[in-house]
Parts: C-alpha cells; structure tokens; sequence
C-alpha cells in the first residue's frame, strides 16, 4: 500500500511538469524547548546533545514542524526543524536536482511525528558535523548553558 506522500510527491511532479503549483495542507506543529528535547531523548539522541539540537532548531525553524523556508541563493528550499536542504538532503519533487542523501521525501520533514527530521539532521551531522548549520556557528556553537535541557526531564 502506497503512502499518501508518495501520492502527493506523484501529484506535486505532475502540477510542476506543467506550469502548476501545489500547496500542501500541513498541520503545525510549533514545540517547546522541552517537548522536543524529550521527543529527540525517546528517539534515541543523547542528553549531551539535546541543548545544541534544541538550540539549532530554535534558530533555524522557530522549532516549528511544517518550516519550510524561501528559496534561497543555491536554488534550494530548507525543511522542517532542522531546515535541511533540498539541494543536498531530501528531495521535494520539484525539477530542480537533489542528491537526497537523507533518503527522503522532504515532506516527510515537515510533519508532526519528528522521527524523520531528527534521522535526516543524524545524517546531516554525520557527514558535516554541526556547522552545516549556521545557526551552530552564530549562535550555538558557545552555548554555555548546557544544563538547561536538564530541567526538561
């Protein structure tokens, strides 16, 4: 059985081959520092790196699920909490090229359930560290307050 993104990546590429666009209907949801420290804990993230995700997500997404961000310089659009990039990590169905090396639908980034963000920004880190975020390098790369996450459990 065939999910619903795949049908709606389907129906995205048939309304971009020709001219149209397509808006998908994505329910927001916007956590709190907490809400998402414990959600990344449960999804197997260690403690000692929950303040410096928390921190990136804040800055990049507003910790907001469904942030998809404009287009920007390098023709490329950035998804979800971690905003990742459809150039380099997930695909958005558009023509433009993508090396999906998160292997994954970028709308699958953007819902409620955080699973495939947080696997998609594992990835990210793995191969890039934390400064493929700017947000690390302007403002979480010195975060002094690391116990902060700690009041969260």
């Amino acid at each position: 059985m065939r999910s619903f993104h795949y049908y709606f990546y389907a129906i995205s590429l048939i309304f971009e081959s020709t001219g149209l666009s397509v808006m998908a209907v994505v329910e927001a949801r916007v956590l709190t520092r907490c809400e998402l420290a414990r959600e990344m804990f449960h999804l197997g993230i260690e403690k000692s790196d929950l303040a410096t995700w928390t921190c990136i997500a804040h800055f990049e997404s507003r910790l907001n699920t469904s942030a998809v961000g404009r287009l920007n310089g390098k023709w490329s659009n950035n998804f979800g909490l971690f905003q990742v990039s459809d150039r380099y990590w997930c695909t958005s169905g558009s023509l433009r090229p993508s090396a999906n090396m998160c292997h994954q639908v970028c709308q699958e980034l953007l819902t409620d359930n955080i699973g495939a963000a947080v696997d998609c920004a594992q990835t990210v880190k793995q191969r890039q560290g934390w400064k493929a975020w700017s947000a690390y390098n302007g403002y979480c790369q010195h975060i002094t307050d690391k116990l902060t996450v700690e009041e969260c459990f």
